[in-house]
């Protein structure tokens, strides 16, 4: 166990602390999960007590069943920071291995919640399970929670958005589709992606559009192929996990993404590759961090450079237009949101 407190010590354990938890995976920290938390805070604030996220350090799936691991929408990193900026004190993520897995639901209870992590209240949905082949959950904790010290368990019903539950397998289906808006609607902000820029072909430069190459970890989701209208920003490494919770914030950059195998150039492999506008700058080796406000078109195979030049004209085009809307991030706003 790593408890990584706001302000970047990090510890293993929550000694003479008296805790209120949330209990759950938080892959994405959507609007759900942002209820949840915020129940959280609350409590914690009424009874003088430590606001705690309690999650994992890898999807629990990777070791109940590897092949149907999903992939996610938020590294650890990025968890973390999403629930500092909800007024979370500290997030604990358990190591889920073999040994986490077939715990006993009583001992998880009492040996990590009660004994390790002074938890007195805990938060979560009503789906929520723990211990060996998910036999606890909150019904346990009612019913014997008081023994091992844990008065209160809070229930927070699933909060839904056009009629339909707000969940993490959701978003990825959104996301597939290229719906980034109305993910972002379940979210609560928009889909991101970040990674470290490396080299790439230099086909963009050649056409006059220089683009950024990221390379995003495996275990993200990627959205669906396409050209997205987007906003960008230089993100912290964050790769040591003991990036301290300050007040850093960025102006925004608009940009054009594109997600695909560069079919004009009969390309091989998914590339993620960003034009910033009106920049003209050497990225490599900084790690950026895409937000993806709008799918604009599918990738497509042109019959030359130049009609794929006159085609990407058209697409900053319309990502200029879209960020003079009302209620969209324009150039030279700054993020209330902290860089990963």
């Amino acid at each position: 166990m790593h408890i990584y407190w706001r302000d970047g010590s990090i510890t293993r354990e929550a000694i003479d602390k008296r805790v209120v938890a949330g209990l759950g995976f938080f892959d994405g920290v959507h609007l759900g999960h942002q209820a949840i938390l915020h129940r959280v805070e609350e409590l914690a604030t009424k009874s003088g007590a430590i606001p705690l996220m309690i999650t994992f350090d890898r999807h629990p799936l990777s070791i109940l069943s590897p092949d149907t691991v999903p992939k996610l929408l938020t590294s650890p990193t990025e968890r973390r920071v999403y629930a500092w900026d909800l007024g979370i004190t500290a997030v604990a993520e358990l190591v889920f291995d073999e040994n986490l897995a077939t715990m006993d639901a009583e001992r998880f209870a009492s040996d990590i919640l009660a004994n390790r992590l002074g938890v007195i209240s805990v938060v979560a949905g009503e789906d929520f399970s723990f211990g060996h082949r998910g036999q606890g959950g909150v019904s346990l904790l009612r019913q014997e929670g008081h023994q091992w010290g844990i008065d209160t368990v809070d229930i927070v019903e699933p909060l839904f958005v056009k009629e339909s539950k707000v969940s993490s397998t959701r978003i990825r289906n959104l996301l597939r589709e290229g719906k980034v808006e109305e993910a972002r609607e379940c979210l609560g902000r928009p889909y991101r992606l970040a990674g470290p820029v490396i080299t790439g072909e230099g086909r963009g430069r050649a056409l006059g559009f220089p683009t950024a190459n990221l390379a995003v970890p495996s275990d993200r989701l990627i959205p669906k192929d396409g050209v997205y209208a987007v906003t960008v920003r230089r993100a912290a490494d964050g790769s040591s996990g003991d990036m301290k919770h300050d007040d850093h914030e960025q102006k925004a950059m608009i940009g054009v993404l594109s997600i695909g195998d560069k079919p004009t150039f009969a390309g091989s492999g998914q590339t993620i590759e960003v034009h910033i506008l009106d920049k003209n700058e050497n990225y490599y080796s900084q790690k950026l961090e895409v937000s993806l406000h709008k799918w604009l078109r599918p990738t497509q195979r042109f019959g030359s450079a130049g009609e794929l030049k006159h085609q990407v004209d058209q697409d900053i085009k319309a990502t200029r237009q879209l960020f003079t809307m009302k209620h969209t991030i324009m150039p030279g706003e700054i993020y209330t949101h902290r860089a990963l």
